[in-house]
């Protein structure tokens, strides 16, 4: 009932936003409580269709992607307003992605996100926005390639997709799917693979950029982990070696990048990168009891912060111009409540305690530990350390140099709101650590 009802809204939007944006913010939301309800009410497509299932774990990340998806919503204005039927679309996909047990839909869904990711990104209005667009739509273009290659190779191994029953000891198991993961890694922007994203999300609309960086990255991580999680214990020294090499080159190039910046996009770009390195460490420790809950726990806190930023960063952007560090300087000025959520935000993101983003990176790096990488998160935890240098300049120019600016905003009612259920999920994950942990016990 969920999948249809935001299927059905995200045809509906079309017809009102055009001449109405309220009208269609408010399907959008309402739709978004129905499918949170109906989830709730264990009416999700798993009690419908086959090859789907849930459980605890996989309703708090719909639930947290339904909240988000709704806060952009309320904050999206003008020319952004196809992108609420697109998010309801989005929406709809990734539910089922995230309750699909068959390996096979697994990928049918992937290319659909992809999709959807395509015309999220193609919302373009000047020639800098179409760069982006295009180097999205490449990368993707190349990393389905990659994923159907490996996922042909990997049917001629196995009796079934479903993921209980799918054979993992096939001959050239282990090498189909490196050759898949080789391209989830691009949607994933791990290095190597990573090229397209510093610049794709700081070029696209940065309201898409919050939805592909935020929004997209985070579920494909909770349903990369469920599909491959039986490869990864079948294959411990390899899942052990590969996904901790990336996890390393990952996090310390991106960080040591960002470090470099001056437009704020590219810094939070590089940002991004850098966390699917610290994201990478529950992989590696797949054999550990808490590898899902540090999955779980990084996805669900990511999405808020980095959702948050980059809608920050659009509304700056649209109003005052904001493109480079010089251009926030005394912003807390001009803008005071933009400065407060995404100093708060960018806190966050660099691991401050209380907030979701410390708790994110404990959970992820005691799965490490518990299945003692203790070099990899020792090195985690240098990388952090440095992260904090360059969320740290930006909220100097925020707080501490002054302006020439006399102009003055204020947030609409929308992105108020908006920002409050992502503050509000930041905080609360900040400090309540047991409902994630609890849901994954049962995986």
């Amino acid at each position: 009932m969920s999948f249809i009802i935001l299927i059905a809204a995200g045809l509906l939007v079309p017809l009102f936003y055009r001449n109405n944006i309220f009208i269609a913010k408010m399907i959008a939301v309402v739709a978004f409580i129905l499918a949170a309800y109906f989830i709730y009410a264990g009416n999700s497509l798993h009690a419908i269709f086959p090859y789907f299932t849930t459980d605890t774990a996989t309703q708090l990340m719909e639930y947290v992607l339904l909240a988000t998806l709704a806060a952009v919503s309320l904050a999206l204005t003008g020319f952004e307003r196809p992108l609420i039927s697109q998010m309801l679309f989005l929406a709809g996909a990734s539910l089922a992605f995230l309750e699909t047990d068959n390996f096979f839909m697994y990928i049918v869904l992937f290319e659909v996100i992809a999709i959807i990711s395509y015309i999220l990104v193609a919302n373009i209005r000047n020639f800098f926005n179409a760069e982006g667009a295009i180097k999205a739509f490449i990368a993707g273009a190349v990393a389905s390639g990659i994923i159907l290659l490996g996922f042909a190779l990997f049917s001629f191994t196995t009796d079934s997709f479903n993921y209980a029953e799918m054979n993992v000891s096939g001959k050239f198991t282990l090498i189909a799917v490196a050759i898949m993961l080789a391209g989830i890694f691009y949607k994933l922007t791990v290095v190597p693979m990573h090229g397209w994203a510093a610049d794709a999300y700081a070029q696209v609309n940065h309201a898409a950029a919050a939805i592909l960086s935020g929004v997209i990255k985070s579920v494909v991580l909770v349903a990369t982990f469920k599909a491959f999680y039986k490869f990864l214990i079948a294959y411990p020294v390899a899942t052990v070696l590969i996904f901790s090499f990336f996890a390393i080159v990952t996090m310390t190039l991106a960080n040591f990048m960002a470090l470099w910046q001056k437009r704020i996009s590219k810094i939070l770009a590089f940002s991004s990168i850098a966390h699917s390195g610290y994201a990478l460490i529950p992989f590696a420790a797949a054999a550990s009891a808490y590898s899902y809950a540090g999955v779980l726990y990084y996805a669900v806190a990511y999405i808020f912060m980095q959702t948050s930023v980059f809608l920050i960063l659009n509304d700056l952007r649209r109003e005052l111009g904001v493109k480079y560090l010089q251009d926030i300087k005394g912003l807390y000025k001009v803008a005071p409540l933009h400065s407060l959520f995404f100093t708060i935000q960018l806190f966050s993101l660099a691991g401050i305690p209380l907030l979701a983003g410390f708790l994110s990176k404990a959970v992820a790096f005691y799965a490490g530990v518990d299945a003692g990488l203790w070099v990899i998160v020792l090195i985690a935890l240098l990388n952090s350390a440095l992260a904090v240098g360059y969320y740290v300049w930006i909220i100097k120019h925020i707080y501490f140099d002054d302006t020439k600016s006399t102009t003055t905003i204020t947030m609409t009612p929308g992105s108020l709101i908006g920002q409050l259920i992502l503050l509000a999920g930041t905080v609360y994950f900040g400090i309540v650590a047991g409902n994630i942990i609890n849901a994954t016990v049962a995986f």
